[in-house]
C-alpha cells in the first residue's frame, strides 16, 4: 500500500461523525477542567485580597471578578455533571452567550484590575500571593492578545473575497 492512499485511509477513519462528537466533547471537557481550576485560583486571589489587614483596591472590579469566578466554577460544575456542552436547550444556550458576554467584561476588570493593584504596590497581591499575582499580570496580555487575534480573524473571515482555502 502506498503513502498516499495509507494518509487516505487514516484521514477517513478519523472523520466520521462519532469520532468528531467524540473530540469535540473531549475539548469542551477538558476546557471546562482548565476554566474551572483558573477559576477557583482567580478566586482564592481575590478573597485573600478581602483580609481586612490588606489595604488593597476593592472596587466593583474586584467584586465583578470574584462573582464571575464563582459563576464559571458552577457552571463548569454543571457541565461535568449534565453534559451542559452538548446541550440544545435555548436556556442553556443563553445562559452560555451571557456568559461570553460577562467574560469580556471579566477580561477587562482583570486586565484593569491586576495592573492597578501593581501599580499601587498593593503588599497583599504583590508579597503575599507574588505567584499568582505575577502569572495574573502576564496571563492578561495573553488574553487580550488571544482576544485581538481572534478579532482579526473573525473579520477577515467575513469579508467577502477571503475563504478558508484562501488562508490555507
Amino acid at each position: 500500500m502506498s503513502v498516499r492512499k495509507s494518509i487516505n485511509s487514516v484521514g477517513k477513519s478519523m472523520s466520521s461523525p462519532k469520532q468528531i462528537v467524540s473530540v469535540k466533547s473531549n475539548t469542551v471537557m477538558s476546557s471546562a477542567m482548565i476554566a474551572l481550576l483558573y477559576n477557583v485560583l482567580v478566586l482564592i486571589y481575590i478573597i485573600k485580597l478581602e483580609d481586612k489587614k490588606c489595604g488593597c483596591i476593592t472596587d466593583w472590579r474586584h467584586d465583578f471578578i470574584k462573582y464571575y469566578s464563582i459563576a464559571i466554577i458552577i457552571w463548569s460544575f454543571l457541565t461535568f455533571v449534565f453534559s451542559l456542552h452538548s446541550s440544545h436547550n435555548s436556556f442553556v444556550s443563553l445562559l452560555r452567550n451571557i456568559l461570553m458576554f460577562a467574560a469580556l467584561i471579566n477580561l477587562w476588570c482583570l486586565y484593569t484590575y491586576v495592573g492597578d493593584l501593581d501599580k499601587t504596590n498593593c503588599g497583599c497581591a504583590i508579597n503575599d500571593q507574588k505567584n499568582m499575582h505575577y502569572f495574573l499580570y502576564f496571563w492578561r496580555y495573553v488574553l487580550v492578545g488571544t482576544l485581538i487575534l481572534s478579532l482579526i480573524g473573525i473579520i477577515l473571515l467575513t469579508m467577502g473575497g477571503v475563504t478558508h482555502k484562501s488562508i490555507i
